[in-house]
């Protein structure tokens, strides 16, 4: 092996090094970024239903007064 292709493998070896650091730093972002997001998600599914909730009640109101005016 010459000194130039030790070298290189030298840097190689340091770049892959310094590749598994950044990975588990990413892995560990990725963790925290998905344990925010769960905890957002009751609280996510909880809105939707309201807003159906809302929707079905404003509706059935439009009826109610539609046909109320209706047979008056």
């Amino acid at each position: 092996m010459t000194p130039e292709e030790r070298d290189r493998l030298a840097r190689v070896e340091e770049r892959v090094a310094n590749i598994g650091a950044d990975l588990a730093e990413i892995s560990d972002k990725l963790d925290r970024l998905i344990a925010a997001a769960n905890m957002g998600r009751g609280a996510w599914w909880a809105v939707l239903r309201l807003g159906g909730i809302l929707i079905v009640l404003g509706g059935a109101f439009g009826w109610v007064t539609d046909h109320w005016t209706w047979l008056k």
